[in-house]
């Protein structure tokens, strides 16, 4: 009895330092993506096929043979060669050969496919994080309206509650003289000879005059200046994961603003240059990129562009708008000038969704040619010299 129960004991430590030992070299899912990237990006993705099968899922189903798999990863050719029947199967997938990698350890095999798996696993269950609306200046909150309206209203109460106290005080008074009591009709006359008064009268109107002028103006400078607009668009595109996260250059996209006038648009054949490898997003999914497939005749099952297929624009909304009648070159800005795109769009590598960061005004574009420096070229000028200092508040420049 005891001899059994000794035997048991045994094999459950031994068991406890087998999976203990397992467990001794941990996980490490930052190494993995580095080597991913490095090694197996090219021909792998994480939840599908390309030149070779998804790699997600493959720590699981090779979790009882993984001394194979190691022997695959580091030089799978040979094993073909040697005949193996599992070597030769998955050989015949596919039309490329599996290059050999035999400079990676166990360790750095478990790493790659252990974050295979995790990515495949975040790919399938997207988060979609709710977008903050922009910060628009000046805006005020709402309650601000309500205590001032709360404010004027308990003045107001007050008022009449002084002029109440008043009309009672004079009547008691009055009445103690034996005079008649000071009455309503009494209180509107006298407030009516105030309001007649020359100087009252005076001031009242120019008070109404100012105020009501300065409204007019800061309203109409108001006219055209869409600070903060930020409409929805047809492909929910995240500039926080492009131009932030993955770091693609502005210019890789908009080209126009090194050469042209405007900024342009990308066309889908751009996209294309990553999405069609690229086929799932980090937050939507399949969703937002199969509308790129969609306008420009993509079938991502087959991996190839359709025959005949009538193409369709992705009819985006435009959001930073000048008015005709002023003049704007990308190009000068940018190349001539120097300046980075977020000295008038803000920190766009951070909005999920784009909106209009500047006024774009003429007090907004005149202040920024009184006060940055030009770099030429993205050079910095020695002279410290502005777009004022040479001629740049010149109407004709921007209106011609």
């Amino acid at each position: 009895m005891y001899g059994r129960t000794i035997f048991r004991f045994l094999s459950l430590f031994c068991l406890l330092a087998v999976m203990t030992s397992g467990r001794a070299q941990e996980l490490n899912l930052e190494q993995g993506q580095e080597l991913y990237n490095g090694n197996c990006a090219s021909c792998h993705a994480v939840n599908r096929n390309l030149t070779g099968p998804a790699l997600g899922g493959v720590l699981t189903k090779y979790a009882d043979d993984k001394d194979w798999l190691y022997k695959w990863v580091k030089n799978a050719p040979a094993l073909i060669a040697s005949g193996d029947e599992k070597a030769v199967t998955l050989g015949q997938w596919g039309t490329g050969v599996m290059i050999a990698f035999p400079t990676l350890s166990n360790e750095q095999i478990d790493n790659i496919l252990a974050y295979a798996e995790a990515e495949s696993t975040a790919l399938a269950n997207p988060i979609v994080e709710e977008t903050e609306g922009p910060p628009t200046e000046g805006e005020i909150d709402p309650s601000v309206y309500y205590a001032l309206l709360g404010l004027i209203g308990v003045l107001v109460l007050i008022a009449l509650l002084l002029v109440v106290i008043t009309a009672t005080l004079i009547t008691a008074v009055r009445s103690k003289d034996g005079e008649e009591p000071f009455t309503a009709k009494d209180i509107m006359a006298r407030t009516r000879s105030i309001l007649q008064n020359k100087f009252v009268a005076t001031s009242l109107a120019t008070f109404i005059l100012v105020a009501g002028g300065a409204k007019l103006i800061v309203e109409a400078r108001q006219v055209s200046l869409h600070e903060g607009y930020m409409p929805d668009q047809p492909i929910k595109f995240s500039h926080k994961l492009h131009a932030g996260e993955n770091q693609i250059e502005c210019q890789y996209c908009h080209t126009g603003t090194l050469k042209s006038k405007s900024a342009w648009i990308p066309s889908a054949n751009v996209c294309m240059n990553c999405h069609k490898y690229i086929q799932e997003g980090p937050q939507y999914g399949k969703e937002e990129i199969s509308k790129i497939y969609d306008a420009i005749g993509f079938d991502p099952e087959k991996s190839q562009y359709i025959e005949d297929y009538e193409q369709k624009p992705i009819e985006w909304v435009r959001i930073h708008n000048l008015p005709d009648h002023a003049y704007f070159n990308h190009a000068q800005h940018v190349v001539v000038g120097g300046q980075e795109c977020q000295t008038c769009h803000g920190p766009i590598e951070e909005m999920e969704v784009v909106y209009q960061y500047s006024s774009l005004g003429m007090g907004w574009c005149i202040n920024c040619h009184r006060e940055e420096k030009v770099k030429s070229l993205g050079k910095d000028n020695d002279l410290g010299l502005t777009v004022e200092d040479m001629g740049g508040l010149n109407c004709a420049r921007c209106h011609y």
